[in-house]
């Protein structure tokens, strides 16, 4: 697409989001560029001339809508509401016909502003899916966010604790203000479990008699698992039940039937007191894995426990037990010199 030529005179081709459009404009070609330029411009913009009326709901209603379909359809949703709640607070107002590529591109500078990349990228792939469903529900007739392209997430090393740094990161843990911080820290080091797993785990699910605990409804099916218990995290699980009665394993302090959502500040707390570097919640998970794999389990076992669908995933975790064993190797080179 772009300007053509038809005897005399030259048109523009384009596809202004709904359908594909040929015009001719005149006998310059320099002149048919511009404009083709300028009906681009305005389509990102998504000028009010370049869109038909329709009358649709306004995203806030739309969005409740999109709640109980998701809350029925998609693992993980429990996260996924508060994400909903904050596009409800940016686009709330304005009917879905309204919205134009242009609002998704200003809410991603906005947000790109006070947040990292990654979560710009989850915020904008909720609504885009949401804008995609009120097509296939017939409330649009083409979703006008489906050309925005998310962030570039800047690549990052996985940090991976050492004996000396878990011991000093428990005991800050113990130091800030967020409830239960060293038992959620114990039990994603020792289970590999991951943040939503640990923070949205029922009593129904820990089997004390059994010394195991049971992932349902995880971010894929393949994380749907059973996890043995280690003694650590049988005591963590052992003193959490005596003090609370709640559902939930970690239960909110603002209300009740409601896990605690995220303990980001606490943690963030802790490392800083603890003077380790870098690290995120995350980051117990993978030394979990990195203990594994240093350890002698297979990466079958591995990926089983991390709940991991495809086995490339795992497999990571080899190659860092791979350059530890040349770091061997090479020490041994290096004696026989000497």
């Amino acid at each position: 697409m772009g300007v053509y030529k038809r005897g005399h005179f030259w048109g523009i081709d384009y596809y202004d989001g709904y359908k594909r459009r040929r015009k001719l404009v005149g006998p310059s070609k320099g002149e048919a560029e511009k404009i083709l330029a300028a009906k681009r411009l305005d389509i990102m913009r998504g000028l009010p001339e370049m869109r038909p009326r329709i009358d649709a709901p306004m995203f806030a209603d739309f969005v409740e809508r999109y709640a109980d379909y998701a809350k029925t359809n998609k693992r993980g949703f429990y996260n996924e509401r508060y994400r909903l709640d904050q596009l409800k607070k940016h686009f709330g107002k304005r009917k879905l016909s309204d919205l134009t590529r242009w609002d998704a591109e200003t809410f991603k500078i906005e947000k790109n502003r006070l947040v990292a990349p990654a979560t710009v990228n989850r915020l904008l792939g909720n609504v885009k899916h949401i804008m995609s469903m009120a097509v296939e529900w017939g409330f649009l007739p083409a979703n006008p966010f489906a050309g925005v392209k998310v962030l570039r997430v800047p690549k990052r090393l996985e940090r991976v604790l050492t004996k000396d740094e878990e011991v000093l990161l428990l005991a800050a843990c113990d130091q800030v203000r967020t409830p239960n911080l060293r038992h959620s820290v114990s039990i994603a080091l020792n289970t590999g479990m991951r943040k939503g797993e640990i923070y949205g785990l029922r009593w129904e699910c820990v089997d004390f008699q059994n010394r195991s605990i049971t992932i349902l409804n995880g971010k894929t099916e393949e994380s749907d698992r059973r996890i043995p218990m280690n003694d650590s995290v049988f005591e963590s699980l052992s003193s959490l039940r005596q003090r609370h009665k709640n559902e939930f394993v970690f239960p909110s302090v603002r209300g009740k039937g409601e896990h605690f959502r995220d303990p980001k500040k606490g943690f963030t707390n802790a490392i800083r007191l603890a003077q380790i570097p870098h690290l995120r919640f995350h980051d117990l998970r993978h030394t979990f894995a990195t203990r594994l794999v240093q350890a002698g389990v297979d990466i079958i076992t591995v990926q089983h426990l991390l709940g991991h669908s495809k086995i490339t995933t795992t497999a990571r975790y080899a190659h860092s037990f791979a350059d530890d064993k040349i770091a061997a190797v090479k020490r041994l080179n290096f004696a026989a010199v000497r």
